[in-house]
């Protein structure tokens, strides 16, 4: 279910599946997946469970069967280090969905060669502005007045108490002056933990809720 949030009348849809939908644009927008986390890991002789691809690739695949999608934008840290073979699977996966064109905005994690990212059918750009309301980026950025900078990065959470002194750790989406960072896509991620204050907005993410911290 999701929640929306608007921008200078622009409607924003924050998803309980962690990621952005915007409806006017039919943009979804999503950060830091960080692929091939496990299989990196794995190649430096560290034991960790394998990754099940499909299973990652299924939750962006059920997601554009949901939504009229014409854009989708990974705001960097799409793959977690230097190539295996998850990269492969990736592309032959976005490959299935010719209609819709696929843009990373680059991040500090997004370290494969020029040469797979140009044989990839992704655009790859530093940052993508959609008109003058909206710049999307994988860290914030400079932006012009009025306009909205969407990024990701920090794998933003919030903490909610319960009873019995039980405290949970959420991922959220966080809104602060004119930036609004997405919370990780990725499974294999944790949480920099965001205190609410009077000029910040906070949706924790629950079950299949996007809630919102007053």
């Amino acid at each position: 279910m999701e929640r929306s949030l608007y921008w200078r009348e622009l409607e924003l849809q924050m998803l309980a599946e962690k990621v952005l939908y915007i409806p006017s644009y039919q943009i979804l927008v999503l950060s830091d997946w960080h692929l091939g986390k496990l299989g990196h890991f794995r190649q430096e002789g560290i034991f960790v469970p394998r990754m099940r691809l499909q299973r990652e690739l299924d939750r962006l695949g059920i997601l554009l069967q949901e939504r009229s999608v014409h854009k989708v934008v990974f705001l960097g840290d799409l793959f977690h280090s230097v190539w295996n073979r998850e990269w492969d699977e990736f592309i032959e996966y976005i490959q299935e969905f010719p209609t819709v064109e696929f843009i990373l905005t680059k991040g500090n994690h997004d370290i494969l060669t020029d040469t797979l990212l140009s044989e990839s059918p992704l655009l790859v750009v530093d940052y993508l502005t959609i008109e003058k309301d909206l710049v999307l980026s994988h860290e914030p950025i400079p932006v012009s007045l009025g306009a909205l900078n969407i990024v990701g990065h920090v794998h933003p959470g919030t903490e909610i108490y319960a009873k019995g002194r039980q405290k949970f750790k959420l991922p959220c989406f966080h809104l602060q002056d004119n930036i609004l960072t997405l919370p990780a896509f990725g499974r294999w991620t944790g949480v920099c933990i965001i205190k609410k204050t009077v000029s910040n907005r906070l949706f924790p993410i629950l079950g299949n809720e996007v809630l919102e911290i007053l």
